[in-house]
């Protein structure tokens, strides 16, 4: 079975939407099973709205969901103190919006019944435990919006009396997933790369949210390297023929420029542009 490996990075993800335009609008590749964390649960659930053998319908409904986007879809400052609220709230920015957009396309019934696996990393803020939804999980799309509560900035999601957030605090990239619901052949899109990294200007930002925020995208980028390392070391046990694991046939992409955007919530339509354009090309090797 083949597999669909989405990373999260925030506003990154539409750097997912154009290499899948040339995946699966292009080429036809169609997925039998995709995992996704972050923002990358956001999309890999939109696209498992759709039946195996709907690739071109499903990117189609993704772009939409991505054209649509804004960053006043995404947050908004808590009034009337701004970022100051986040001394008593639950994070520096109000995220309803968030949850909205992800809702405003996102039929659960449609995602249990495609037959396409799926599988949604969140945290639980109160044990520290991690959270593997599914296509049939009941409440898939607070699971989707939990995945999605970058962390501190955005609002955790509670679910069963716990407080839930951002799957990318334990891991970047679900490759483990993948290949546990069955996977022979796995296609990873990242939002950032393993060499390349943005420079950010410390001295003049502020802690919150410009420290906040480089601290996180440090500490996600070491996360998503070590998650590749660790499938890379099963592909070599399992042609040494050590232990139980599967020889998996891996196709991984990334950024081949320095930086993306400077922000990871800045959802602006100029910024999605220029993301989506980068993946098409990073896709197509031009």
């Amino acid at each position: 079975m083949r597999a669909l490996v989405l990373s999260g990075g925030g506003s990154k993800g539409a750097f997912q939407v154009g290499v899948l335009k040339k995946w699966m609008y292009e080429d036809g590749v169609d997925y039998d099973i995709i995992t996704g964390t972050s923002v990358g649960a956001i999309n890999g659930s939109y696209l498992c709205q759709f039946p195996v053998g709907m690739p071109k319908t499903a990117w189609e409904s993704l772009n939409g969901l991505w054209k649509s986007a804004s960053t006043n879809k995404i947050r908004k400052s808590w009034f009337p103190f701004g970022v100051i609220s986040s001394l008593w709230k639950r994070s520096v920015y109000d995220s309803s919006p968030l949850i909205k957009w992800i809702n405003s396309g996102l039929d659960p019934n449609k995602v249990a019944t495609s037959g396409k696996k799926l599988r949604v990393v969140s945290v639980s803020l109160n044990t520290g435990n991690v959270h593997i939804a599914s296509e049939t999980d009941p409440n898939i799309a607070k699971r989707v919006a939990a995945s999605a509560a970058f962390p501190v900035m955005l609002l955790p999601i509670e679910i069963n009396g716990e407080l839930w957030t951002d799957g990318g605090v334990r891991s970047i990239t679900p490759l483990g997933e993948a290949i546990r619901a069955g996977a022979t052949e796995i296609d990873v899109i990242m939002c950032s790369s393993r060499k390349l990294f943005t420079t950010f200007n410390a001295k003049d930002s502020a802690a919150i949210p410009g420290y906040l925020e480089r601290s996180i995208d440090i500490m996600s980028q070491q996360i998503l390297i070590d998650d590749l390392k660790s499938c890379e070391l099963k592909n070599h046990l399992s042609r040494t023929g050590f232990g139980h694991y599967k020889d998996i046939t891996l196709r991984v992409i990334e950024p081949l420029v320095p930086e993306l955007t400077s922000n990871s919530l800045d959802f602006s339509q100029s910024s999605i542009t220029r993301m989506m354009e980068i993946g098409y090309k990073t896709a197509s090797g031009t």
